[in-house]
């Protein structure tokens, strides 16, 4: 049992690579589909979730309230995917949000600019200039994306154990290639240490989620093992109080531990 996520280019053949290395392995495919329904269930309506997924939003975007929210629900869908194992994620910052999880295979999916256009026009018809268009605007939207909310190159090599070019490479080949890495990165795999993780990575979504709702701003939070650190300067004991009171009644929370130094500003 494995977790795959992949990063692909639009014409790359990316997306049926995934899906034929899903059915393959019988694994759950978890693409914008599934993730806009688990979206939704945190309460983000479709026009919300078409507004933040994989485009290129305004630089403040994920500094509003709603982008925020869409970020934290994204990444709790994608980690109780993960959690669940057997599953091949596509796009969303797979290969960001479970880096830290051992045993995860992170794939990236590319072709040639010129490619990409013969694909586009085969699939959809229309004229290479307009293909052209989409192409590099689903290239700015998808990096940026992953820019915007993790302040990192969908581009660097680092991220991914395996980057497959289809320019001679038929989608078989792929689905191969992908098929022989998963040996190596399961030997890799720690079930228990992921699973705490993946624990912790969604109660800290949840606390953050929360503190958001209560508009609260500039308190850091950590999780491990069901301990909540809450980091952060405040301006009394008593709102240090509310905050850990706040959070010590989240469900899945064990212990909240405090790291907030009233912070008081000169000539008061």
């Amino acid at each position: 049992m494995s977790v795959i996520t992949i990063s692909r280019q639009m014409g790359s053949l990316g997306t049926e690579i995934a899906q034929k290395v899903a059915g393959q392995l019988q694994y759950e495919y978890l693409d914008r589909g599934g993730i806009e329904q688990g979206l939704t269930a945190y309460g983000l309506a479709a026009p919300e979730v078409e507004k933040f997924d994989e485009k290129n939003p305004p630089f403040w975007a994920n500094w509003q309230n709603q982008g925020r929210k869409f970020f934290h629900a994204m990444q709790m869908v994608i980690y109780e995917a993960a959690r669940k194992d057997k599953v091949v994620i596509v796009g969303r910052g797979g290969q960001l949000l479970l880096r830290e999880i051992p045993g995860v295979l992170h794939v990236r999916i590319i072709a040639p600019l010129q490619d990409r256009v013969r694909r586009l026009v085969e699939k959809d018809g229309g004229n290479e200039k307009e293909s052209l268009r989409i192409l590099k605007q689903s290239d700015r939207d998808s990096g940026g994306f992953i820019r915007s909310f993790f302040d990192a190159d969908w581009e660097n090599a680092d991220l991914y154990d395996l980057t497959i070019n289809t320019h001679c490479l038929p989608v078989d080949v792929g689905v191969d290639m992908i098929l022989c890495a998963i040996p190596a990165v399961e030997a890799m795999k720690d079930t228990q240490r992921s699973l705490e993780r993946l624990d912790d990575l969604i109660l800290q979504q949840k606390v953050e989620t929360v503190l958001l709702s209560a508009n609260v701003r500039n308190i850091h939070v950590e999780v491990a093992s069901g301990v909540v650190t809450l980091s952060g300067s405040i301006s009394s004991s008593f709102e240090g109080r509310s905050y850990v009171s706040l959070v010590s009644a989240i469900e899945g929370v064990q212990k909240v531990e405090s790291k907030m130094p009233i912070y008081i500003p000169m000539g008061t």
